[in-house]
């Protein structure tokens, strides 16, 4: 009886030890000295501005909607040639038609360099505040922050088309082109908005794919995640900077693309040429309701919220540069 005891323990300890290293593997974990959040430099107020305009005036944004699109592309190619001297439209066909991305180039011409970038079309007929608005406003701030510092390294700010249906997951999608077009250069690291908007207080307004998850993460919507590959350790460093200089809560998930929503966005196709990428989101219909509905409109964002994840991310291309 003794034997069998101990055969049981040791079973369920190495169940909790597997468990444990699982945990770690798509938690991430790490410890740091917190800093006093810094004062937030990002102009929550012209973040509300772009989103507003976006979705309110240039909607809707699908790829049926071409004048919008292009329309969309001319007002954040507009905004960016405010801090950038280097911005330009990178055109191609998807069937019968004309599509754009719009890109910014900050710093030295390097083979080494950043990207960030968010989509700017929508799915269906629907305004698009949080999905994608939001992601493209945080852009266009960045560019701003970007252009009052001295760059070691190429970054480079793209705003995507097609990445929603029918495009998502083929080669139409503006992320796939853009990173076929640096396959050649050192991507340090790729970062896609997606969805950085909503953010509440409301107790289990929090889900998750996989129920054990709340047993590590918040319940309550009011912190950002930071989306990575299993093996990766991309995601936690972001998670870091958003930690260190801000007050809010950042969280990072590795986890295999198996999982429903880990490669939901425009970083899926930088992983496809081998470069580390991440997602930084709210994490889309795991919290906002009003995800690919009409009711994802500009009053139902936290712009305040919003500007604490764009600087955390500029602190971290920061960072990444000074590597």
């Amino acid at each position: 009886m003794n034997i069998f005891i101990k055969a049981i323990l040791r079973i369920m300890l190495f169940f909790i030890f597997c468990l444990l290293i699982v945990g770690y593997i798509v938690v991430r974990p790490t410890f740091f000295e917190k800093h006093e959040p810094e004062t937030i430099t990002v102009n929550s107020d012209a973040l509300k501005k772009h989103v507003v305009h976006l979705s309110e005036n240039l909607s809707p944004r699908s790829y049926k909607n071409l004048s919008n699109l292009n329309q969309s592309a001319k007002y954040i190619k507009d905004q960016l040639q405010n801090y950038s001297k280097d911005v330009s439209f990178q055109q191609y066909q998807a069937k019968d038609n004309e599509y754009k991305n719009v890109i910014a180039r900050f710093g030295p011409n390097t083979k080494d360099m950043i990207v960030i970038g968010a989509h700017y079309d929508v799915m269906g007929e629907y305004a698009g505040a949080d999905d994608n608005a939001s992601g493209v406003a945080g852009l266009i701030e960045l560019g701003r922050l970007l252009s009052q510092v001295d760059l070691k390294n190429r970054v480079e700010l793209v705003a995507y088309t097609l990445e929603e249906p029918p495009y998502f997951a083929s080669k139409y999608m503006g992320s796939y082109i853009h990173a076929d077009s640096v396959k050649d250069k050192n991507v340090i690291l790729m970062i896609s908005l997606e969805m950085i908007g909503y953010f509440t207080d409301e107790e289990d307004s929090q889900f998750f794919p996989i129920s054990l998850m709340k047993a590590v993460y918040p319940t309550k919507g009011n912190f950002i995640s930071i989306v990575d590959q299993v093996f990766s350790t991309s995601a936690s460093g972001l998670k870091n900077s958003i930690n260190k200089y801000t007050d809010l809560p950042a969280y990072s998930t590795n986890a295999p693309i198996a999982i429903e929503g880990i490669d939901f966005s425009d970083h899926r196709n930088y992983w496809k040429f081998d470069f580390p990428a991440v997602m930084v989101t709210d994490t889309s219909f795991y919290r906002n309701n009003n995800y690919h509905t009409a009711e994802d409109t500009y009053e139902k964002l936290d712009y305040l919220s919003m500007a604490k994840v764009v600087y955390g991310v500029f602190k971290h291309i920061l960072e990444l540069d000074n590597e």
